[in-house]
């Protein structure tokens, strides 16, 4: 029913109108002719398989001036962050030197390469490079050891992060083979959010194993039942005795490396949590925030944006740190889940 009077003025529209500019669309798989096979081949398959091979020749063809893109973004946030640097609202890059070793040994097992898509692919190689920035810059380092680096995320590696044959040896070590090939069965500990334990300290006579896997829970017991299968022993992060979780205890691969890396520092699970988990993670107090056990005052725990949530747009959405610390090494950066 109108209950507008008949001689007023019909009221602003408050819809946002795109300006009359043509929309540019790209080719159809209708009328693409690839050059990377026949076209009896080509349309021999799905559209869908069609579809993937029409974005893959678009990208090879433009991938170039994406680059030079960035790397110009990046060589404006490098300058950036040196004048923050200067300023001193940011700490400077420690160089090698300046960094002790922990004693401590944690290996990231990268034998699930058949159990991920390709995009999930890409997010745990960028995880490994956020796993080498933190090891590489804070005051204590940890021996870091990725094992059973093969297929894709090898390949993965040998063309979009080259530059990882020069990360020094002392910082992250690369191995073909599996991690039983590198370290005893009796050294060994793989944690996994599946296992009936819980670890309280880091033992520096052990070597601690996570799962370089991105599934999105599609596999249950995956890392637990290879531990049990290896002979080694297995536990879990103390995470509940320290904060409520909004949700299962799933977070990135290069959290809980990071996480350790906090523990090893300051020796404080709860510091390492709160500082580590994005906030989104935690249950809420009356007050917001995480909600801490154990009596403790419900606290605010930083929100590491780049770690979690937004996890395919990082990789051409670096932060300044990670711009002037960590581009250098590699090409992209992103992120995704992994369990605990």
């Amino acid at each position: 029913m109108d209950v507008t009077n008949p001689g007023d003025e019909p009221a602003p529209s408050t819809k946002r109108h795109r300006p009359n500019t043509p929309i540019t669309k790209g080719p159809s798989v209708d009328d693409f002719t690839p050059t990377t096979m026949t076209l009896d081949a080509f349309n021999q398959l799905s559209r869908n398989q069609k579809k993937k091979i029409l974005r893959q020749e678009l990208w090879d063809q433009r991938s170039g001036e994406f680059r030079e893109k960035q790397r110009a973004k990046r060589s404006v946030l490098r300058k950036r962050h040196k004048q923050r640097v200067r300023l001193g609202e940011v700490p400077a890059k420690r160089k090698l030197d300046e960094q002790e070793s922990s004693g401590h040994k944690i290996i990231i097992d990268m034998d699930f390469d058949d159990k991920m898509h390709d995009t999930e692919i890409k997010s745990i190689c960028s995880q490994l490079v956020r796993c080498y920035s933190t090891n590489r810059h804070g005051p204590l380092f940890v021996d870091l050891h990725i094992t059973k680096l093969h297929e894709r995320c090898r390949a993965r590696f040998d063309k979009a992060i080259a530059d990882h044959t020069e990360w020094p040896e002392s910082r992250i070590k690369f191995h073909d083979t599996e991690l039983l090939d590198v370290f005893g069965t009796d050294k060994l500990v793989y944690l996994t959010a599946d296992s009936p334990n819980e670890i309280t300290e880091l033992d520096t006579q052990k070597v601690y194993v996570v799962g370089g896997l991105v599934d999105k829970n599609r596999y249950k017991r995956l890392t637990l039942d290879k531990a049990e299968q290896m002979g080694v022993a297995h536990a879990r992060l103390p995470i509940g005795q320290y904060v409520q979780m909004a949700s299962r205890k799933v977070i990135t691969v290069n959290q809980i490396f990071e996480i350790l890396v906090k523990f090893v520092e300051a020796g404080d699970w709860k510091q390492a949590f709160l500082e580590v988990i994005p906030q989104r993670k935690f249950n809420e107090g009356k007050g917001g925030g995480a909600k801490v056990v154990k009596g403790a005052v419900a606290e605010d725990a930083e929100d590491v944006d780049q770690d979690a949530e937004d996890v395919d747009d990082a990789d051409e959405n670096t932060d300044e740190a990670e711009v002037s610390e960590v581009s250098d090494d590699a090409e992209d950066v992103s992120d995704h889940e992994g369990s605990v």
